[in-house]
């Protein structure tokens, strides 16, 4: 037992605030107080002992309850929740005499004593109005010191000590290398400087943590970075590059003029920028074109916002608009990319997941008379091709999934091989139709047969739709996107056996082969998706069409010398063309550094997006994440089970079954009334749960949809998490940093 003494005993006031109480609010009844204040006082002495061990599951929390860490031993954690149901009455007896509420009592209470708490002991504390965060009591304050990592500017170095003539550690640092903040301080000029590691900064900071300093960065040679929000540009083709701007004033001046005034603008804008002109009011450049396929991130730091706060909302054309302040490498001059090339020795892999059931006999033929055609024409390996046939779970079908391509092909080899490849003779009575597209699909995404840094597309043909469970359009969506795989679907209508589930089948391949325009989840969709009547000859001539397509958007990658020809929206082409530009590295890449603020939405056409905003995560962040959802997913399940009650005021579970901290009880929305870990309440963007209300469990429906959304979002994470050894998803921050230190993006949309 830790000896007693005046800080400790803070830790266990509830007890002892129960004999002050008792006198001015005489209305309590004697049994009430008594067994309540034995309750409370017999484990006192072990609450203070689980609050200081080194290694506790255990906080203060700003709503007067303890935290209970989802890794807390069973028997520590009954004996936390035991603790927490006689605070919960404290406060409600505290409410009923005051005329106030459970709430906002609790929330008095536990601001009046944190900072009385011991060091040591966790403690939640208010870092604005609607943001907190976890403290250890042990400095730095995390009140004082926001910054938790900072940026390097280009040949920046770090010194042995905060003093320009001290000896330097490390020199000529990348841009936007980003390095935990473990301390800043001040020298006798005045300038500030950031003591730095490579490590990873919790922001609850183990007692033993002791990360390995490198040294001391100056001010002026890094930029503070608060969030770990980044962003990159979509995909340029097919639209106009956003224009970097030296305040949000000025965007703001361009953004309200008529749309014809702003294009006009833009045009002029950008034709001096072409023609070098350095006199151009409130305009720095021009969006950068860069590669992707570094091992260290390439990334467009968001630095600050356009807030909310500022009392106006942006629009363009009615509809809603963010402004973000980025740090950004860009072209100079008349580098700007207008028109863009690519070029480059880029290979395109076509993987068919096909219905291999007795009705898509005839087709299977097609695809082979397809592949010959075709490889009479081309026998090169710029394309090649694989195959998996999918049946059903029913044991009477051959398999479920087969792959019968270990690797990709040249079209001659497939030939051969789709010749071994047959159909079922006869079908399956009492066949209920649905079949495995879904497992199809999923062996293509997880396949290693793909070639390494092609272009890599999913031929999917088939008539019926898939089965919905534990793997679903979600799930398979989200995980293409991470694995950089796109789809094209081919669905076969009016068959006999299939027809009365046509609109299920067609939705479901629709859904599948959509890619965004924008941000993952929250954009325009464009589907890549061909509907074949049943009884029409043309499949096979559709097939050949489409590898003719890609072979020449083969040839024009490798030629190099046109600009990107124009291609129709939701084609094979414009599927290829959108991996391209992410694949093949830019040669000329921009060496200007700088700051500016743009615009998420394209300026001359604002129904398209031009930013995709996305979130970095350490492993310890993602796995804490994960237990979030997971405890916002328990309260849907419980729900819909009628558990805990007929409540269904969706703050109130939250507040009672979470670890979200509610800040506002009489706030509309989630955002406003609870605080959120990693700042996400602090993002300009608004996430599924963000805009949530009260009502949001009153219709069962709702409610259904909320579990299969939280289901989807812990799926997501487990592929990521799975995905961990993966460079290209898991990335550095900078060129020394560790192997557990990598962060990996994940997209607005699939945070709470």
């Amino acid at each position: 037992m830790i000896p007693m003494n005046r800080s400790t005993c803070i830790l266990c006031c509830a007890a002892v605030l129960l004999l002050s109480f008792s006198t001015h609010y005489p209305a309590w009844g004697a049994d009430d107080y008594e067994s309540l204040y034995q309750s409370m006082k017999a484990r006192q002495a072990r609450m203070e002992s689980h609050l200081m061990s080194p290694d506790s599951c255990l906080g203060e929390r700003l709503n007067g309850l303890l935290e209970i860490n989802y890794d807390c031993p069973d028997e520590i954690k009954q004996f936390a929740e035991a603790e927490n149901r006689d605070r919960r009455t404290l406060h409600a007896l505290m409410a009923e005499d005051a005329g106030s509420t459970e709430a906002e009592v609790g929330k008095e209470r536990a601001e009046r004593y944190q900072n009385n708490y011991p060091q040591g002991v966790l403690r939640e504390i208010r870092l604005s109005a609607t943001q907190t965060t976890w403290w250890d009591g042990l400095p730095p304050d995390p009140r004082k010191t926001l910054v938790s990592r900072v940026l390097s500017l280009q040949y920046a170095r770090i010194h042995a000590q905060p003093d320009d003539a001290s000896q330097a550690v490390r020199d000529n640092l990348q841009l936007y290398e980003a390095f935990g903040v473990v301390d800043k301080t001040t020298d006798e000029s005045g300038d500030t400087w950031y003591k730095v590691t490579e490590e990873y900064v919790p922001k609850i900071k183990p007692r033993d943590w002791n990360p390995k300093i490198l040294g001391w960065i100056p001010g002026k040679n890094a930029i503070p970075w608060q969030r770990a929000l980044v962003m990159r540009f979509t995909n340029a083709y097919g639209r106009d590059p956003s224009i970097f701007f030296s305040k949000p004033e000025v965007t703001l001046e361009l953004i309200r003029k008529d749309p014809a005034r702003r294009k006009s603008r833009l045009d002029i804008i950008r034709s001096q920028i072409m023609e070098g002109d350095k006199g151009l009011n409130g305009v720095i450049a021009v969006e950068p074109l860069v590669g992707s396929g570094q091992e260290q991130i390439i990334m467009y730091p968001v630095l600050d916002f356009y807030s909310r706060e500022n009392g106006e909302e942006v629009l363009i054309d009615g509809m809603s608009a963010r402004l973000l302040e980025v740090a950004a490498q860009t072209r100079p001059g008349n580098e700007t990319g207008d028109n863009k090339k690519i070029q480059g020795e880029l290979p395109i892999d076509i993987l068919f997941v096909m219905d291999t059931t007795n009705s898509m006999k005839p087709y299977l033929q097609m695809v082979l008379e397809a592949a010959t055609s075709f490889a009479g024409e081309e026998n090169g390996n710029g394309i090649q091709f694989g195959f998996i046939g999918y049946q059903d779970k029913n044991t009477k079908f051959e398999y479920e999934v087969k792959t019968f391509t270990p690797q990709t092909q040249p079209a001659s080899s497939f030939v051969r091989t789709l010749k071994g490849v047959k159909a079922r003779e006869k079908g399956v009575k009492g066949d209920d139709i649905p079949e495995s597209v879904f497992e199809g699909v999923d062996a293509a995404l997880e396949s290693d047969l793909w070639r390494e840094k092609s272009v890599k597309i999913i031929f999917l043909v088939g008539d019926a739709p898939g089965r919905e469970g534990t793997i679903n359009v979600t799930s398979l969506r989200d995980k293409a996107y991470t694995r950089k795989i796109n789809i094209f679907a081919f669905h076969i209508q009016n068959s006999k056996v299939s027809k009365k589930f046509d609109q299920i089948s067609k939705d479901q391949y629709r859904k599948l082969s959509s890619t965004y325009e924008g941000a993952y989840g929250t954009s325009r969709e464009i589907g890549h998706l061909l509907s074949i009547d049943a009884r029409s000859a043309d499949f096979g001539q559709l097939i050949l069409e489409r590898f003719r397509e890609a072979q020449e958007r083969f040839r024009t990658i490798i030629g190099g010398e046109m600009a990107l020809p124009s291609v129709k929206s939701g084609s094979v082409s414009e599927l290829i063309f959108q991996q391209a530009m992410l694949l093949l590295p830019d040669e000329s890449m921009p060496k200007k550094s700088i700051r500016g603020w743009v615009c998420d939405k394209v300026l001359s056409n604002p129904g398209r997006e031009a930013l995709a905003p996305m979130i970095l995560l350490s492993e310890a962040e993602l796995d804490e994440l994960e237990q979030r959802v997971k405890e916002l997913k328990q309260i849907g399940v419980s729900a819909l089970r009628g558990e805990g009650g007929t409540t269904l005021d969706f703050f109130d579970l939250v507040s009672k079954n979470t670890r979200f901290t509610m800040v506002d009880p009489a706030a509309v929305n989630f955002r406003d009334a609870f605080s959120v870990p990693w700042g996400i309440d602090q993002l300009p963007y608004d996430s599924d749960i963000m805009a949530a209300t009260r009502e949001e469990f009153h219709n069962q429906d709702r409610v259904q949809e909320f579990v299969r959304a939280m289901s989807n979002k812990l799926r997501h994470y487990e592929d990521l998490r799975r995905r961990r050894g993966d460079a290209s998803v898991w990335k550095k921050l900078s060129t020394g940093a560790g192997e557990r230190d990598r962060v990996v993006g994940v997209e607005l949309n699939q945070l709470p």
